[in-house]
């Protein structure tokens, strides 16, 4: 079974856990991530509404996906962050995954399945 991880800095952390069922977090007052396989779908997303798009960075390598963002004040220092990691299933082809971002702040990671 495959890992996925949270941290907040605002909430408490959140394990995540890959299957073939739909998730829904509901330990914080908004969703913090879904994860579902549809057909040859692998998708997660996430609540980053909190952060205009240009705060948000997804890196990924070795088949580990990261967002991360940082939410800076007036004054330039922190005042909000945001992490989260996701190991894709090995089944899942890399050079596949695509990214985006609705305007409500939900972001949306997919990927092939092989």
């Amino acid at each position: 079974m495959e890992d996925s991880q949270s941290h907040f800095s605002k909430d408490s952390g959140s394990l995540l856990r890959h299957s073939n069922k739909e998730h829904k977090f509901t330990d914080h007052s908004y969703p913090t991530g879904k994860i579902q396989v549809i057909g040859d779908i692998f998708q997660f997303t996430l609540d980053v509404s909190e952060f205009s798009p240009e705060e948000v960075i997804v890196t990924s390598s070795n088949n580990l996906i990261e967002v991360r963002a940082e939410k800076l004040g007036e004054d330039g220092s922190v005042t909000n962050t945001f992490s989260h990691q996701c190991k894709l299933p090995s089944d899942v082809e890399p050079s596949s995954v695509s990214m985006s971002i609705e305007s409500k702040g939900v972001l949306t990671v997919r990927a092939h399945r092989i």
